[in-house]
């Protein structure tokens, strides 16, 4: 019997993107889209830029602009409320004396109103709970919601519920766990969602699969599976003010682009259909954002949280569970497609081999993470910046008064010398090698990108594991819900 159970669950991951796809002539899919920070300061042009990104990726598919609801900070007011940089608007001979003299903090700062079309209203909570009073509720079986939050996110405020993290919105509200359940409850019954979400702590939302997001109060009767940029307990990557799309790094970039099969600057990608049935679905999108991201995050998605709190290890009481330390190649035989591509591709970016490697990254991981009790900052060598010590000081002794760039000397030489200052910089002996390794360094991984990379493996591994687990434990109840969740994980948006 168990050996049967097994193979039903093993055959439901690999066909559920398949079966995920077809629905009822009636089922429909809502879009609702949440995005902004929580103040102008706080409301920078990428969060701005992943929206629309977003409205690009459903027109190219063909899926009704109008199905998709977007809250945006302060919705269509005409004031000034997104901050925005533009470093080329800044004159080269400005942008070389903060670099050199200064700071490069905030350089080309602006602010201005959002240009996102069709905003229904700003993201206050009140507009959030009416959205599910007046269009959620009309929603019917069948019908999907997919929910993409791009905003800041906090920890949880209450100590002895630390999963209970919140999406920061408009005007320095917020919408907790605990809350946006309560809201996903009012949808009708049989209407499933699933959740795209990267703001800081969003790895709490990865809980409401259960009542209020809390395991201790049960199940949700709701279909509900999300991916999220990082744990409950940490920070993400990615807003910035800056305009330049090129240099966007966080989730929703990886992960729209794979199912997009092209990036924000439109070039086009492999698509990372690692099952080869010709769709990618949210699960493979979150695989691929899992190896091509190099940020501090480490993503996580629902059927993992769902594992980390049903499931287990071997031990004294379950003795026929597999063990953590499982040997790689026997690990393989459980992994999906997707798993299969995270844990070999990391394997290859971390150099990792032979049977043992979740104990390898286990060691590499605990090299990396900082000693002593004091916090400490993620660091990079820079190689450039002697360089660029030096190259200053050569300039301060042919124009002393550049100690202080905002002398008479320092406006003239941004101004009406500004051709002397930039020759005199860039005809610097060191510029050129100074300029290389600058940009070397802007490329390269700090220390926290490099540890999270292992805990992405050791995360991906342990999953398989407890996957495979849940169904040695054999709880038809536990593993039906677990099979909802893979349900809509392994959905796409070709329905």
């Amino acid at each position: 019997m168990r050996c049967l159970r097994r193979a039903a669950l093993a055959g439901l991951i690999l066909a559920a993107s398949s079966s995920a796809t077809l629905a009822s002539a009636t089922a429909a899919d809502l879009f609702l889209t949440l995005g902004g920070g929580y103040s102008p300061s706080g409301n920078q042009a990428s969060l701005e830029r992943n929206v629309l990104f977003f409205q690009r990726l459903l027109k190219d598919r063909g899926l009704d602009e109008n199905e998709n609801d977007i809250y945006f900070s302060d919705g269509d007011h005409p004031d000034d409320d997104l901050q925005v940089i533009d470093r080329t608007s800044i004159p080269k001979a400005n942008q070389l004396m903060a670099e050199f003299f200064g700071s490069q903090r905030d350089l080309g700062l602006s602010y201005r109103n959002h240009s996102i079309d069709n905003v229904r209203g700003s993201t206050a909570p009140k507009n959030i709970q009416k959205w599910f009073d007046d269009v959620g509720s009309t929603m019917e079986k069948g019908d999907r919601l997919v929910l993409y939050v791009t905003a800041h996110g906090s920890e949880s405020q209450t100590r002895n519920q630390p999963y209970n993290t919140s999406i920061s919105l408009w005007n320095h509200t917020k919408i907790t766990v605990s809350e946006l359940s309560k809201m996903l409850d009012q949808l009708p019954e049989g209407v499933s969602v699933v959740t795209i979400m990267v703001q800081c702590h969003a790895g709490g939302f990865a809980r409401l699969v259960y009542n209020e997001g809390d395991p201790d109060k049960g199940r949700s009767s709701q279909k509900r599976s999300g991916f999220f940029a990082t744990v409950h307990d940490r920070p993400a990557a990615g807003c910035t003010p800056d305009i330049d799309e090129a240099s966007y790094v966080e989730y929703s970039t990886y992960f729209w682009e794979a199912i997009a099969g092209r990036t924000r600057l439109n070039q086009p990608v492999d698509p990372p259909d690692y099952d080869n049935d010709g769709v990618v679905s949210f699960e493979e999108a979150h695989a691929y954002t899992i190896l091509k991201s190099d940020t501090i995050d480490l993503p996580i998605k629902t059927s993992g949280e769902f594992l980390g709190e049903e499931s287990g290890f071997q031990d004294d009481q379950h003795p026929d569970l597999l063990p953590r330390d499982l040997e790689y190649s026997e690990l393989l035989k459980y992994a999906t497609p997707s798993d299969r591509a995270v844990l070999e591709g990391l394997s290859a970016q971390l150099e990792l081999e032979g049977e043992h490697r979740l104990e390898a990254a286990e060691r590499k991981k605990d090299e990396r993470r900082p000693r002593g009790r004091g916090r400490s900052r993620p660091t990079t060598t820079d190689n450039s910046a002697s360089l660029r010590r030096k190259i200053a000081n050569d300039l301060r002794g042919k124009w002393p008064a550049l100690a202080n760039p905002l002398n008479p000397i320092g406006i003239e030489l941004m101004t009406d010398r500004s051709d002397d200052f930039i020759h005199a910089i860039e005809s610097h002996p060191d510029y050129a090698k100074y300029r290389e390794l600058a940009d070397a360094n802007q490329n390269s991984l700090n220390d926290r990108e490099k540890l999270v990379k292992y805990e992405r493996f050791i995360r991906t591994a342990e999953d398989v594991i407890l996957r495979e687990n849940l169904t040695r434990l054999g709880d038809a109840n536990t593993i039906a819900a677990f099979e909802a969740i893979i349900q809509g994980e392994t959905g796409s948006l070709k329905r």
